[in-house]
């Protein structure tokens, strides 16, 4: 009689022990699923000339004169000096911000910098360096022009990147 009832019990533990498997089958959730939506931006490729827009270009002698928009800043440019005495002056127009901050960046080395400031009342400031950080005290048409260092050895002809806030 006590082999009949272990016999049961055996059977009972093993019918448990099926159970298990099956229960943890049961329980497993499946990761619910959600749907993103992704917002797809096209970018088009433009010369950088056209990230601001140029009001006019003149040619004077070795000065090639650049005119923008100051108002609508940032001014971020492509420039290039051809010829080692060449000089770009870039006319802020309607500038009324409290400071000008701003940089330039060349491709290959090259002795380039921003060589003097322009004010409204034709005064000039300056030499300064690759960057620049200006309290504007009056409200008008700011030049900034680009030349070589003359203290500095060093290509200055080629291509630059100029950003102004």
């Amino acid at each position: 009689m006590k082999q009949l009832i272990s016999k049961k019990q055996n059977l009972n533990s093993l019918k448990y022990l099926a159970l298990v498997p099956l229960f943890l089958v049961a329980c497993k959730k499946d990761p619910q699923i959600t749907e993103t939506k992704v917002d797809t931006v096209t970018t088009i490729q433009k010369p950088v000339d056209s990230l601001s827009t140029i009001v006019k270009t003149e040619k004077e002698s070795n000065q090639n004169i650049i005119t923008v928009d100051a108002s609508k800043m940032p001014i971020r440019l492509n420039l290039e000096i051809k010829n080692p005495d060449d000089q770009i002056v870039l006319k802020l127009e309607n500038l009324s911000q409290p400071k000008i901050k701003g940089y330039l960046k060349t491709q290959t080395p090259m002795n380039v910098r921003f060589n003097q400031i322009r004010m409204p009342d034709n005064t000039f400031d300056g030499p300064f360096g690759a960057t620049i950080e200006y309290d504007t005290k009056q409200k008008g048409e700011y030049w900034l022009i680009f030349a070589k260092n003359n203290m500095a050895d060093g290509d200055p002809v080629g291509k630059f990147f100029v950003k102004i806030e």
